[in-house]
């Protein structure tokens, strides 16, 4: 069946390549394309059922919010995105790309190491960046302490 795109899912699609480093929820989703666009925008029933055809064609992720029964939508844009895996930070809730190098490694290791092979569009790697990293990697670790780096 052919698709074609509606006016409400190129603002859909628009508002969130705009805000492509946030994830929202359905409702923030309305919200904002109310704030960004004025009124005329699709309804929230409309935004679940335009959301889950982008999460289904792989434009969009869909992640759990904190530990709750809600979800956020992230967009994710590009053929090559599909080809490495994705880092969430669990303090900004920016969407990071593990280099393709690095990304093959780690999938090759875990395929030779327990015979698993993973899938790479559906798996995120859920931690923290830099920026909202407390005492990681780039910091003195006090006397005793263990880092994995």
């Amino acid at each position: 069946m052919a698709e074609y795109k509606t006016e409400q899912k190129k603002m859909l699609s628009d508002f969130l390549r705009t805000n492509r480093d946030q994830a929202y929820t359905a409702e923030d989703l309305v919200e904002g394309m109310r704030t960004m666009y004025g009124e005329g925008v699709p309804a929230l029933s409309t935004v679940y059922r335009l959301i889950t055809r982008l999460v289904e064609e792989g434009t969009v992720k869909r992640f759990v919010k904190g530990h709750s029964r809600r979800f956020v939508y992230q967009i994710v844009e590009g053929e090559h995105c599909h080809s490495h895996l994705h880092m969430k930070c669990i303090g900004c809730g920016r969407l990071l790309h593990l280099d393709d190098r690095v990304s093959d490694e780690l999938l090759c290791a875990v395929r030779q190491s327990s015979h698993f092979s993973v899938n790479e569009e559906a798996t995120v790697l859920f931690g923290q960046c830099a920026s909202c990293d407390r005492g990681g990697c780039g910091e003195e670790k006090k006397q005793g302490e263990k880092t994995k780096c």
